[in-house]
């Protein structure tokens, strides 16, 4: 699944990202955060914003251990127990962020998400949209939707507390196929074309030997 953003990218995001975590998910109870995998700046600079987030849903709820995957699936971290979101601009991964490109993009490690991965999904978009002044496109940029317009149409998700979206995702996930997003295909493959015409990157610590 992925969402695009465009906006005014002279304005900074007013927030860190355990901060938009939280809005994501969940706030501190009784005395735990959400438990994250991150990679990206702690704070969320505007000119290189690149944030990638999964929470481990165990964490807040045991019963994610021991949860039927879909029939088929070998390990865990091929279901949707295991889920990357990750927020970069759109050029950012297939040109080892070399290249921006016109928007953010959000996108998902599989193609059909949970709910409370969906909800959260959703709940960046309109986090970093809003900071920026931004619309949201979740038709690979053939129409864009101010905020408030991409808030009524998926209404029925973002109203859910973040308990009744994980819920729902522990009734869901017996039934989920690990079909990934193929933007990640899609930037493997310009990343290959990139390198051929830009060759690999050099990084600070090679250029200084």
């Amino acid at each position: 699944m992925r969402l695009y953003i465009k906006g005014d990218y002279t304005k900074e995001i007013p927030f860190n990202y355990m901060e938009l975590a939280k809005r994501m998910w969940f706030e501190e109870k009784d005395g735990i955060e959400p438990d994250l995998s991150y990679a990206g700046y702690l704070d969320l600079p505007i000119d290189k914003l690149s944030i990638h987030l999964e929470l481990d849903k165990e964490t807040r709820d045991v019963r994610w251990r021991s949860v039927q995957i879909k029939e088929g699936i070998k390990y865990d971290f091929l279901s949707h127990k295991c889920e990357y979101i990750q927020l970069d601009y759109e050029d950012a991964m297939m040109s080892d962020f070399r290249e921006k490109g016109e928007c953010l993009r959000i996108a998902s490690t599989h193609l059909d998400l949970l709910t409370v991965d969906k909800r959260a999904m959703y709940i960046m978009a309109i986090e970093i949209a809003t900071a920026i002044d931004g619309q949201i496109s979740e038709d690979d940029k053939e129409s864009w939707l101010s905020v408030e317009e991409f808030k009524n149409r998926h209404e029925d998700t973002l109203s859910m507390s973040y308990e009744e979206a994980n819920e729902l995702s522990l009734e869901e996930i017996p039934f989920m196929d690990d079909v990934r997003d193929p933007v990640w295909e899609e930037d493997d493959r310009r990343n290959e074309e990139y390198i051929k015409i830009h060759g690999e990157p050099v990084y600070d610590d090679e250029e200084d030997e």
